[in-house]
């Protein structure tokens, strides 16, 4: 799968905003043929894991394992979540951490770990740089997500101890998206009042600073389809 950027993106525009705001969207990203190769991949891809947190630890379940526990078990199993995060940061959402299998090892030639590739190439990493105006950008890492009726990611702020994280991006890839189904990409102000909201779209890339209060929000029982992104993270 080749990915290339659609020359006509505005990047002086988008770096305009992103000056001004911190935060921005880029829309059509990718070339027409490009994101739709990319949709499909991720739309194909079977190999998937429900994320979640249990405090300070980052879990990986397999979605063969979740589906069979019995709807008792099931519902224990949310409600436990349910509680974690009426007290503190949590999140439950369906992934494929594409840079930790690529560097484990797994799955050789899937098809969705040609995105890495992508977006640590020249190409990439000089528009990042550019967008951002940060020429130390170096590296990106990759996980594809689906988030789904139930799903949802707390407010947080993207900070990590180790590793030097420039900005967040959001590929997304959601075909269709009603704005009632919920899981905007939300961010805050002091008061926590949302103060911008990113609706799911196709081929648009969402990249903010780091540090910066933001939240998935809830995706209703009702939402008849799927959040669907690439995202991850720019790093010095």
């Amino acid at each position: 799968m080749q990915l290339e950027l659609n020359p006509a993106v505005d990047l002086d525009l988008a770096r305009q905003q992103f000056r001004a705001h911190r935060r921005v969207q880029v829309p059509n990203l990718l070339r027409p043929e490009s994101a739709e190769a990319l949709a499909q991949a991720h739309e194909q891809n079977r190999r998937w894991f429900l994320s979640y947190n249990e405090g300070a630890n980052n879990v990986e379940s397999d979605m063969a394992d979740i589906q069979r526990l019995t709807p008792a078990q099931q519902a224990q199993f949310m409600q436990a979540i349910h509680r974690r995060a009426a007290k503190g940061f949590q999140y439950c959402f369906v992934q494929y951490y594409i840079s930790e299998n690529i560097k484990r090892g797994e799955d050789p030639g899937h098809p969705l770990h040609a995105v890495e590739r992508f977006l640590n190439s020249a190409p990439f990493l000089d528009f990042m740089r550019a967008l951002t105006d940060e020429p130390g950008i170096h590296t990106a890492d990759a996980l594809a997500s689906i988030y789904g009726p139930g799903h949802f990611l707390t407010d947080h702020d993207d900070s990590h101890g180790s590793r030097q994280r420039v900005a967040a991006y959001v590929l997304q890839l959601t075909r269709q998206w009603d704005r009632n189904w919920g899981g905007h990409l939300a961010f805050f102000d002091e008061q926590g009042n949302i103060t911008d909201a990113f609706l799911p779209s196709f081929n648009t890339l969402n990249v903010f600073r780091v540090p910066q209060p933001h939240a998935v929000q809830l995706v209703a029982p009702f939402a008849q389809g799927y959040r669907r992104s690439i995202t991850g993270w720019v790093h010095r």
